[in-house]
This record gives structure tokens, C-alpha cells and sequence, in this order.
């Protein structure tokens, strides 16, 4: 189910989702950066989860 759901994500957005970079200016929005276990609500450690997700879960 996972990787299926990784597979169409990445189908439709192609490599913009897993291996876009991410903008710098997104570690200013949220909580205060930090490393993502310390400050897991900062808009830049959010995109990072959701991207290390869909990688890992791709066929």
C-alpha cells in the first residue's frame, strides 16, 4: 500500500517531491530550526520528512 502510494506521488510530481531541494527560507517558518527530532514543526524538517518518506517507500 506504501509503496504504491509513494509510487503515484512520485509519478505525479516527478523528482520535484523526493529530490527537489528544498528552499532555505523555509527553516525560518514554523518553530525555530533545529535538527528534525528537536524541532520536528519547522516547515523545513516537514518537507524533508515527507521527501525522506516517499523515497523509502518507492519501489
Amino acid at each position: 500500500m506504501r509503496s504504491a502510494l509513494c509510487n503515484t506521488i512520485y509519478r505525479f510530481t516527478e523528482h520535484r517531491i523526493c529530490c527537489g531541494r528544498i528552499p532555505d527560507w523555509t527553516a525560518h517558518v514554523g518553530q525555530r530550526w533545529d535538527t528534525y527530532d528537536v524541532a520536528p514543526w519547522n516547515l523545513y524538517n516537514v518537507i524533508w520528512r515527507v521527501q525522506n518518506w516517499v523515497r523509502g517507500g518507492m519501489d
